[in-house]
């Protein structure tokens, strides 16, 4: 059952034009990728979409396991971005250290981030360069700070 619209519009709030890291897991593969592009499609269903670049590795786990989790950084993760955003980081060793927890669909959510959206996938579309991912809001987690900014190739904190 898709998550109360109310949660859904809170955890969007905490989204500021700032970074998110989707995490997965599939049998073959866990990991996660920071990506810039995250919105909203609808709030019935509560739906999310982000892309992903045709050559990401990221695709087959998330098409496979069929779940994903959107993680909006708060500025305290600045670290976490740069580490999933690093083309040298094994990102199955990176989420395996940062302990993630899970809400309903059993994806990796990223502990102390602003908001943490739980989803499967409903939709993959291909945008020529990129995937386009829709994904349905299953379940949201939030707390209260400020998000991740990035501008020009550095990292920002919103005051």
């Amino acid at each position: 059952m898709p998550v109360a619209i109310d949660q859904f519009k809170t955890s969007l709030s905490l989204w500021a034009s700032g970074v998110s890291v989707i995490t997965y897991e599939s049998l073959e593969q866990k990991g996660g990728v920071t990506v810039s592009s995250f919105s909203s499609v609808s709030l019935e269903p509560p739906l999310v979409l982000f892309c992903l670049a045709k050559h990401s590795k990221a695709k087959t786990a998330i098409e496979s396991a069929g779940k994903f989790a959107v993680n909006i950084l708060s500025s305290e993760q600045k670290q976490i971005s740069a580490d999933f955003a690093s083309g040298s980081l094994d990102k199955a060793v990176v989420l395996e250290g940062l302990n993630p927890g899970k809400l309903s669909t059993g994806a990796p959510i990223l502990q102390g981030s602003l908001a943490s959206l739980d989803c499967l996938v409903h939709q993959i579309i291909d945008a020529g360069d990129h995937w386009i991912f829709i994904g349905l809001v299953e379940a949201v987690a939030t707390k209260e700070g400020s998000p991740l900014l990035y501008f020009n190739r550095n990292y920002r904190e919103l005051v």
